[in-house]
């Protein structure tokens, strides 16, 4: 303890769950703490940082979050709390403009710093480390903010992580996952390349009430996402509002088995970027559609061949026959590789010896009946939609992404917002292809079921003439 600063520092056990005790020491260049809500990881970090504060020498810490405006009511009040609970406030001032928690006694502080003041994230000197409290910020603004934290008085470098594991689409594509997390795939703590991963839930914290609790159980019924990302602490794909595929949530998603015994059902959606879009389904027991399976790569393989042999791969020993959907348009000219060639005719002979059978029909169907159609079974669970079931696979994270973030733009089709490639600069719809080839798969599976929900429930018309009576339920009316 510093000579100026007389204080008696209670022993860990006391701040302290024990799960987070071994972290107090870390000094890894990051430290991610990760998990469910109610955990103590927030606790934790502003307790360390505290202690960092009173005890080192030139310690000038960033309090990060992508709007500034947001810092107050978060990490700023939290090591305020704890500093007040803990007796200590004379120590220190708070300061509001701007945002500051200043140790009068050695100088050492707290700076906020929010990502949407860019050009204030480069402005501090002489920083020995950041907190990233909740979310998870962008690439670019973590590269700009770790590269300024450089300073040769501090005792040591680190910046620390204390977010909720959920991103919007996939996170296995997710930057922040794939730096930390893509070699350990498998496991929940772990310690890499000069980084700690260290994962919390609320069983971990012997200070929270048993009402917090038992509220988190029950979505184990009423919502398995929720359960699954605020209980569990496992990662996940964000829950955004206005969505296209509105009733669709994580308990349309299972386990779920490849059945060898089986047709495959393969809907494609052709696109440069990303890539060619496979959907693999299998109409199961009890007439239940189920999604066991996507494929979606990576340039070079990109097209339209390579996405067939990974299928090949994947299916090699598969003899109960394939069938063939997806969008039309990749029969037209305009989709053509080389004279006489399409996208079909290239996934046909591709695929020849699984005895293929192209099912493709000549118009697409239309999208907002087709999801609404799609809503009405997602919105029927176990129960069904007119004898119509449908199960999501929860390792097709490319599908559930789309089916969780293609936004409903005002006219009520799909609003497909168009990213920039980082590494090629070309621009792209980051949703919807997926969510196209589901579209074109569900038509197929449930063409009868999906013209009677268009005639509005109407099984067709009873025609009689003379002694005849004709059904006439093929129609459309």
């Amino acid at each position: 303890m510093s000579n100026e600063i007389q204080i008696q520092w209670p022993a860990w056990e006391q701040l302290l769950n024990p799960h987070f005790i071994p972290l107090m020491e870390n000094r890894d260049r990051y430290l991610i703490l990760y998990g469910g809500r109610g955990s103590g990881k927030s606790v934790a970090v502003a307790i360390k940082l505290i202690y960092r504060c009173l005890t080192e020498e030139n310690f000038r810490y960033l309090l990060i979050r992508r709007e500034y405006s947001t810092i107050k009511e978060s990490s700023y009040q939290t090591l305020k709390d704890l500093i007040i609970n803990m007796g200590l406030e004379e120590l220190f001032e708070f300061r509001v403009s701007p945002l500051e928690i200043i140790c009068k006694e050695n100088g050492n502080r707290f700076i906020a710093r929010g990502c949407d003041e860019a050009t204030k994230l480069k402005s501090v000197r002489e920083v020995c480390g950041a907190w990233y409290e909740e979310e998870i910020v962008t690439e670019s603004d973590f590269i700009t903010i770790t590269t300024s934290i450089r300073t040769t008085k501090a005792e040591y470098l680190q910046e620390i992580f204390s977010v909720n594991p959920e991103v919007e689409g996939d996170y296995h594509e997710h930057w922040f996952w794939l730096r930390f997390f893509s070699e350990h795939p498998d496991e929940l703590s772990f310690k890499g390349d000069n980084f700690s991963v260290h994962h919390s839930t609320c069983d971990h914290n012997k200070f929270l009430s048993r009402d917090f609790v038992d509220n988190l159980n029950r979505y184990k019924k009423s919502n398995p996402y929720y359960h699954k990302i605020y209980r569990l602490g496992m990662w996940g794909t964000k829950v955004t509002g206005g969505t296209f595929f509105s009733k669709f949530t994580m308990a349309n998603t299972a386990k779920v088995k490849y059945d060898p015994t089986l047709a495959l059902i393969v809907s494609f959606d052709f696109n440069t970027m990303p890539g060619v879009s496979c959907g693999i389904f299998q109409m199961q027991a009890g007439r239940t559609f189920v999604m066991i399976d996507e494929i979606q790569l990576k340039t070079p393989n990109n097209n339209t061949p390579a996405v067939c042999r990974e299928l090949c791969r994947r299916y090699n020993d598969h003899t109960a026959g394939i069938l063939i959907t997806g969008d039309s348009s990749g029969k037209s000219n305009d989709s053509k590789t080389e004279r006489g060639f399409n996208h079909y005719t290239i996934i046909t002979e591709a695929l020849k010896n699984f005895r293929p059978r192209d099912l493709t029909p000549n118009i697409n169907p239309n999208v907002v009946p087709s999801v609404g159609f799609i809503n009405s079974i997602f919105e029927a669970g176990e129960a069904g939609y007119k004898g119509c079931k449908i199960v999501i696979g929860e390792h097709c994270q490319k599908m559930i992404a789309d089916l969780m973030n293609l936004l409903e733009d005002s006219d009520g089709t799909a609003l497909k917002k168009r990213i920039t490639d980082k590494n090629t600069g070309q621009t792209y719809e980051q949703y919807g292809h997926f969510g196209d080839l589901f579209r074109y798969a569900v038509h197929h599976a449930y063409g009868n079921e999906f013209n009677i929900y268009k005639r509005g429930g109407r099984t067709g018309l009873n025609i009689t003439i003379g002694k005849n009576d004709i059904t006439a339920s093929k129609y459309y009316y």
